[in-house]
């Protein structure tokens, strides 16, 4: 049967129509479908890439900002002392209060360890946290006595030692309170507390200073043994007490005794009580 010239065309054209089809759905639908899928990994994979870019970039201030909040750290860490150890913290008081011509410490106590965690801004109890403890001395002075060879010191030598514990370590050491006592005994007795501060941080940032003087154990051994006394001269015998404590180095004895006329003289130390 022979077509003809329009119906030649016709079959043509839908031939064509469905090769185009054809082409449509077995070719180039897949290959767009597949091309939006990657341009969808495309841009994911560059929203990445540009994040990631961004932070490169700002590395060098990021290192300086953290490089600034380390040193704040650090700083803050240094304020308060590593830790607290009686021992030492009295010893370097002791030393202050010698330096200062105040060697006769008669009492050193220290009250109870207070600690107190840190607590988070959400309420969480954090593993730093901040002790402190109180520091109790009793000092004699030597104002009164004027003979055996015993250096007349007082008030103003504890004042001396009171400003210099001050104002070492304003952060770290805070005097809690000052006083004296008479003993009308020709001598008086000068009275101090400090509170000495300290971080307890396990994961401290900043180093410890070894040569902090509160930390560091750096005295002689303790001598013990020895007699103490005083002279007398210019008590009354009335206000004499045969048994009070006199916290003294070893010294004659002169003007009158308990027990013996008054203006008397002896050479025996008054023992220690």
């Amino acid at each position: 049967m022979k077509l003809s010239k329009r119906e030649t065309i016709m079959v043509v054209v839908l031939v064509f129509v469905v090769f185009i089809a054809g082409f449509w759905f077995l070719l180039l639908a897949p290959a767009r479908a597949n091309l939006a899928a990657v341009q969808l990994d495309y841009a994911s994979i560059k929203q990445v890439n540009d994040s990631n870019q961004a932070i490169i970039d700002s590395v060098p201030t990021l290192k300086a900002t953290r490089d600034a909040l380390v040193t704040n750290v650090s700083d803050i860490e240094k304020q308060l002392l590593p830790s607290l150890k009686n021992e030492v913290i009295t010893e370097h008081l002791a030393t202050i209060f010698e330096k200062n011509g105040l060697p006769y410490i008669t009492l050193i106590s220290c009250d109870p360890v207070v600690t107190e965690q840190f607590q988070h801004i959400d309420n969480t109890i954090s593993e730093d946290s901040v002790q402190w403890v109180r520091v109790n001395m009793k000092i004699s002075g030597t104002d009164g006595i004027t003979e055996g060879g015993i250096p007349a010191v007082g008030y103003k030598e504890f004042i001396t030692a009171v400003k210099e514990i001050e104002t070492a370590n304003p952060d770290t050491i805070h005097v809690y309170s000052i006083s004296m006592e008479d003993t009308e005994q020709g001598f008086q007795y000068f009275l101090i507390s400090v509170d000495v501060f300290a971080f307890n941080l396990p994961n401290r940032i900043s180093a410890i200073d070894p040569t902090e003087p509160y930390i560091s154990w750096a005295r002689d051994p303790v001598v013990s043994g020895g007699v103490f006394g005083i002279p007398y001269a210019s008590i009354p015998p009335s206000q004499i007490s045969a048994g009070f404590f006199k916290p003294f180095a070893p010294a004659q004895l002169t003007g009158g005794n308990p027990g013996t006329n008054a203006g008397a003289n002896t050479a025996a130390p008054t023992p220690t009580p």
